[in-house]
Formats: C-alpha cells, structure tokens, sequence
C-alpha cells in the first residue's frame, strides 16, 4: 500500500510544479469554493501570505455539509435543497462568504453568521465571484471525491467550472488558474460513522466494531488520493494545481506531537473538522506553498492559540480549552506541511 501511496503522490509533485508561478501578480486573489472544510482549511492563509511579504485578497464562499454537485445545481434552480443537519438547506442564496485582506480577521457576510436551512440569509456564490477579479480559484471536493467524475453519480466537476467562468468578466475568465484540495480522511478512533464513506469506500458494509473502522479510514485515505490524481486528470486544463492537504493531515496524525492538537487534530472525537490553531495551519501552509510560491522559512506568523477537545464520560459533550502554542509549535508544522507537499522522506 505504502508502495502505491508514493507513485500517486509522485503524480501530485509532478502537477503542483508549475503553481508557484501564479504567485507572480502584485495582489494574487484566491477565492475557494467548497463547505466548512475550506473555511477551516483556508483559515490562516492570509496572515501567512502578509508574514511572507505577499499581498493577497483571500475569500470563501461555503455551503455547511454541501457537495460540489449540489452547488452547481442550485445555481439556476433557486428552489434546489439539500439535507444538512436533518433540515432541507437552500443552495441558491445561503452562502457564507468569508473575505480576507491581509489579516487573520475576515469580513462576514452575512455579519450576523450561518443560519441552517434559512434560504436568503446570505448570498449567491455568482456574487462572491463577481465581487474581486480572481486570479486562482480553488474547489473542495466532498470527501467522496470520485463523485465529482461523472462515472461514479453523473456529476461532472468541469460543469460547475465552466459555470464559475460564465460569472467571470472575459478577461478574468480566460486568465482565471483553477485547481482542487485533496480532503482530508478522518483519524483512527473517529466515531462520527458516516454512512456515505461505507457506501463509497465499503461497498455499503457498515463496519461493526472501531477496529473495522480505522481500517476503512485507512483505505479511505489511500481512495481519496488516487481518486484526487484520476480528478485531476479528468478536469484536464481546468486542474492547474493539487494542494494536497489530505496527506499533510494524515503525516501530521502521524506525528507524536502534532496529532496532539485536538483529538488527531480534528475538534473532537465525534467530529470531522479540523481544530482551531495547528490543526488549520498546517491545511492553510498547504495552500500557500503551492499558490504562493514560498518556504517554511519566508513564514513568521503562527496562531497563537490551539483548541483542544475532548469528550466527557458522563455527558458526551465537548470540553474545549485553549493551549499556548510555541514557536517551536510552528516550526513543526511548517515542516510537516512542507515535507508533505515535496515528498521528502
């Protein structure tokens, strides 16, 4: 397995080479589009961009829980819904827009935050792109990654970025570089059992004991990177770059001491998203190297703050407390990220 692991991350290497020359333009804008995982993974990249002395306008537009495929249909059909925490969601005109210049502290829109399953309540990704001329849009796959190629479910990626383009002034859609993130697979131990990952990464066998479960978390890490390369493939002149935060997460996991950061730096045991702090750094290290063209040692700015979570015998809720990184912190995850990125041993 490991064998195979290193010939797909050799295609990754191959792919993200030529990135950095997008980091070219004096204000590089990146916007991201995906759910939740893009808002966590995209986090720090500004304040990493303004330490490393590039001047860059971050933004998201992200849909809680959505796939790519659900957003593309609710661009025209302003009734399109989807199930997100038991509710039916509208697509159309609730995204959350998170905007970045510079600093660590973005602007909201809508200010008020994510209201689930309340249509109108924040904005229409045709919007967000129009609001800057992007020169780099980066889109998040589901966790079901092959689900964006239209073998699997009928969904076609480069659909949602032709229609991204249509939004696009001509010269911003011509110029305009688009690329993917490789998700992430969820840690060993991890008991938010997701039905969907046992239909696409199990044949539908629902695992019946923990054990089972880290073993399908294994190949559904395995999955999701040869799935990202087949992708990327298929997208052709659409893919310009693979940030593969997906094996920066799992080597960071590996790591005596970064995989301390939250549970296995997710929020929490039961939980998917990433932990404030480390967690999301080393995911926004991951986009900066590729787009913006710099090294571990051009970065100075680190959060100073992690989370850390964990789940109490009597009540099942989540404690969360707040831990002091160090520099020393930082470093580590600079390298992790770096390391992840350049296939070094």
């Amino acid at each position: 397995m490991k064998r195979i692991l290193a010939i797909i991350l050799s295609g990754v290497a191959v792919i993200c080479s030529a990135a950095p020359s997008f980091a070219q333009q004096d204000t590089l804008r990146i916007l991201g589009v995906g759910n939740s995982w893009t808002r966590d993974s995209m986090r720090w990249l500004s304040a990493i961009a303004s330490s490393a002395g590039k001047p860059v306008i971050v933004g998201h537009a992200y849909l809680g829980g959505s796939t790519l495929e659900q957003q593309y249909h609710g661009i025209d059909d302003t009734t399109y819904t989807y199930k997100h925490r038991n509710i039916d969601q509208v697509v159309h005109n609730t995204y959350q827009y998170w905007k970045y210049s510079g600093t660590d502290n973005p602007v909201k829109t809508p200010a008020e935050g994510y209201k689930n399953g309340l249509a109108g309540i924040g904005v229409t990704l045709e919007s967000v792109v129009k609001d800057e001329p992007w020169n780099i849009v980066v889109f998040q796959p589901h966790v079901i990654v092959k689900a964006h190629m239209p073998e699997y479910c009928g969904f076609d990626i480069n659909h949602l970025v032709s229609r991204i383009k249509e939004m696009m002034e001509p010269g911003v859609a011509k110029s305009v570089r688009c690329g993917i993130m490789i998700p992430f697979s969820y840690p060993e131990g991890n008991t938010d059992y997701r039905q969907n990952v046992v239909d696409a990464y199990n044949g539908g066998v629902r695992p019946s004991t923990q054990e089972e479960w880290d073993q399908l978390y294994e190949t559904m890490h395995c999955e999701i990177q040869k799935d990202a390369i087949r992708l990327s493939e298929h997208m052709g002149e659409n893919c310009s770059f693979i940030i593969n935060v997906g094996k920066a997460i799992y080597d960071a996991r590996n790591d005596r001491h970064l995989s301390g950061f939250g549970y296995k730096l997710q929020r929490a045991q039961n939980n998917t998203h990433l932990s404030e702090g480390i967690p999301m750094y080393i995911a926004s290290l991951c986009y900066a190297y590729i787009l913006l063209g710099i090294t571990p040692d051009d970065i100075s700015f680190y959060p100073r703050l992690s989370r850390d979570a964990h789940l109490t015998g009597d009540t099942g809720k989540t404690i969360q407390t707040d831990i002091v990184n160090t520099k020393s912190d930082a470093a580590r995850a600079r390298q992790c990220a770096w390391k992840a990125l350049s296939l070094l041993p």
